[in-house]
């Protein structure tokens, strides 16, 4: 009720405790739609990802709500929960942890294409900070952000003129990988991404 139909103040203090895995699916859904974004930012904050004991069932909402969430919100807080809800999908090793990362990728791949055509270069930002930063050693999403620089021209050149930022962890037939597709899709030649990396 306080989240609902309290001030500002009242429904920030009640987002901060309040448990969501006994809040109805439904009213989240509305809670993103409605709140204004400091509370929605808080609402992100509240997922429960990592709770100790917790399902494989739990955990597979909680990435669909953080999806959810920075689909309608584009708050980079819900993708860094996103992320951790996959994350605690994995250290549960749940059956579903594959399929989750596949979907995600999958969906992530349609947004970036999406936010690239409405020039939404925050959110782009946000993609390439909380996820492609991070988690490129998982091949559902290495194998998207290829996709993606291969047909995205300022992701290509932002990749191959700054390899080291995105591509220092990869292994090198992945670093080749992506700096081949890059060259392909409107970024520095091969040779040149390639030494800039070395120089890193």
């Amino acid at each position: 009720m306080e989240v609902q139909d309290g001030p500002p103040h009242r429904r920030l203090a009640a987002l901060s405790v309040i448990d969501l895995a006994e809040v109805a699916p439904q009213t989240i859904e509305d809670w993103i739609r409605a709140l204004p974004d400091a509370e929605a930012n808080e609402l992100a904050g509240a997922i429960p990802a990592q709770r100790p004991h917790a399902s494989c069932g739990e955990d597979l909402r909680w990435v669909e709500v953080a999806r959810l969430g920075f689909e309608r919100r584009r708050l980079p807080t819900f993708l860094v929960m996103l992320f951790s809800s996959l994350e605690a999908l994995e250290a549960r090793r749940c059956a579903e942890a594959p399929v989750a990362w596949e979907r995600v990728a999958d969906w992530l791949g349609e947004l970036y294409d999406r936010l690239s055509d409405g020039e939404d270069y925050e959110s782009l930002e946000d993609i390439s900070l909380f996820a492609f930063e991070n988690y490129l050693d998982r091949d559902a999403l290495f194998e998207t952000f290829c996709s993606l620089v291969a047909r995205h021209p300022a992701l290509a050149l932002k990749v191959s003129a700054n390899p080291g930022r995105l591509l220092g962890g990869l292994s090198e037939p992945h670093q080749r990988t992506v700096l081949e597709e890059a060259a392909r899709g409107g970024g520095l030649p091969v040779r040149d991404s390639w030494a800039a990396l070395q120089d890193d």
